[in-house]
């Protein structure tokens, strides 16, 4: 009997601990997704797809790590691989304008904002939500 208290107990300091590292995680991806916004803004896309990288396998690391144990529900999971997503078209723009002779177009940097902003939120609203879960369950 004691065992199956001291077990139970173990999981739910298990998923306590898993459940604030995705939070920081994802704080973490939050703000690597300012800084890539930001690049972009300032015209620096050489640094912005560098950084875009270190995103990209941020959101993987998420997805991987924390789907595996239901950590995040599958509308999460479906936000982060969004999010790699639009990485990926926002890599694939930098990584040409970095050996273009030309500036970029108006099309261009408008593509590369949408897909920051995308990129943001997602990241922002998944915040909230670990968060809010770890606020439940500190209550609950």
């Amino acid at each position: 009997m004691f065992a199956k208290g001291a077990s139970k107990a173990a999981k739910e300091a298990r998923k306590a601990v898993l459940s604030n590292s995705l939070a920081e995680e994802i704080n973490s991806a939050q703000k690597l997704a300012a800084e890539v916004a930001n690049l972009i803004d300032l015209g620096e896309y050489d640094l912005a797809r560098l950084r875009s990288n270190d995103l990209h396998d941020r959101a993987l690391t998420i997805i991987h790590r924390f789907a595996a144990d239901t950590s995040i529900s599958t509308a999460s999971k479906n936000n982060f691989l969004n999010a790699k997503s639009q990485l990926e078209a926002l890599r694939a723009i930098a990584s040409r304008l970095i050996g273009a002779a030309a500036p970029p177009t108006p099309r261009q940097i408008s593509q590369m904002q949408a897909s920051c902003t995308k990129i943001r939120d997602i990241f922002v609203e998944e915040h909230a939500s670990a968060m809010r879960r770890n606020d439940e369950a500190d209550n609950g």
